[in-house]
């Protein structure tokens, strides 16, 4: 499923926090523990700010319902989205054959896990009619129906592999640490996965197993025979390479390609952090690249260390304000959420929203 981003309009978050500011100060100077004739607030004032509360969160609940429209590309009756899919459009990727039936790709598996990826946000009931109700907007007979069989295997193997991963991890303590060193974690993994396995075989018709998961399997059949090679001391170095190049000519040819990329990708990271912790400088670095990637290559990664220098100074600026309105006791979460929002708004464009919300996350873990 192809997930992309949106992003509010900033001219609404702009008016929503001109509105916020005075609202705040109203209900402030209401909550004082003068009375409206001490402080000069008659009746009026008190109704005209309890209409101006109603008014904004009106406006709230129409921007909370515009955003899921937007998200799902249809009016939910079950309310808004979670915080987490705020900012996310999802592009409709179910197909039919000419007949009418549901063709079954990997973008069916990516719409369910988008939607359960709330699960700490919302009841899985909620959810489950979030994910039904989209499938009957955009799926007829006999197509809808041939989705929610899918659907309700899909969530028993859930259930099944979250039985599993209990069961699995009350094993592994019993794993001693000498045992795991003597390759018993090996062994354990291996059992893992083939249980596992068996699992999405039994729960999932074998057309939806296939291709929901061989590609997956077939990765992981690949890293655990690797991680046996590795763990082969028996093996010289010459050994273990060729083992591995073999292991690796069964993978698919993109994903050969893409291994390769990674690869040399890493090996730049491991040899310019030596170079910086032998006490070489930038210049060092260039001349590093150079030699690995080229002459133009070069003047790209300079340009990109720009790029990275300036984002780490924004990002730096932006937490910096974004800690001090999310600390500010006289805020409600509300109205810190709002601010925050419009932080954001102003000091990044809608692609580079993505990424904050991201380091968002992660700061708050």
């Amino acid at each position: 499923m192809n997930v992309k981003t949106i992003i509010k309009n900033k001219n609404l978050l702009t008016l929503s926090m001109i509105a916020m500011t005075g609202v705040t100060a109203i209900v402030y100077f209401l909550s004082s523990t003068q009375t409206p004739s001490e402080v000069g607030i008659s009746h009026s004032d008190e109704y005209k700010a309890e209409a101006a509360l109603a008014s904004l969160q009106s406006d709230q609940n129409s921007n909370e319902h515009d955003q899921t429209t937007r998200v799902l590309g249809f009016e939910s009756k079950f309310g808004g989205l979670p915080d987490s899919l705020r900012g996310t459009v999802l592009v409709n990727a179910l197909q039919v054959d000419e007949n009418g039936h549901l063709i079954i790709t990997s973008n069916i598996k990516d719409l369910f896990d988008y939607f359960l990826s709330t699960i700490t946000e919302e009841e899985l009931d909620l959810i489950l009619l979030r994910v039904d109700e989209y499938l009957n907007y955009y799926l007829q007979e006999p197509a809808l129906s041939e989705s929610q069989a899918i659907l309700a295997q899909y969530i028993e193997l859930k259930s099944a592999l979250m039985a599993l991963e209990k069961d699995m991890e009350g094993d592994f303590k019993q794993i001693s640490s000498q045992d795991k060193l003597d390759g018993a974690y090996l062994d354990f993994l291996r059992k893992q996965l083939n249980q596992r396995n068996a699992l999405r075989e039994q729960y999932l018709d074998t057309a939806v197993y296939e291709v929901f998961y061989a590609e997956e399997e077939r990765y992981d059949d690949y890293t655990y025979s690797r991680l046996l090679v590795s763990s082969d001391t028996s093996l010289s170095e010459d050994e273990r390479l060729q083992k591995i190049t073999e292991l690796q000519s069964s993978l698919p040819e993109d994903v050969v390609q893409s291994m390769r990329k990674t690869q040399i990708t890493d090996e730049l990271k491991d040899r310019t952090a030596q170079v910086l912790e032998n006490g070489g400088d930038h210049q060092q670095v260039r001349e590093l690249r150079r030699e690995m990637f080229g002459d133009e290559a070069v003047q790209r990664f300079d340009e990109l260390d720009q790029k990275r220098a300036l984002w780490k100074t924004r990002i730096n600026d932006y937490l910096t304000q974004r800690t001090q309105i999310l600390s500010n006791q006289g805020l409600a979460k509300d109205e810190q959420g709002a601010q925050v929002d419009a932080l954001r708004s102003t000091m990044f464009d809608e692609q580079e929203q993505i990424r904050v919300r991201s380091l968002e996350r992660k700061v708050e873990v």
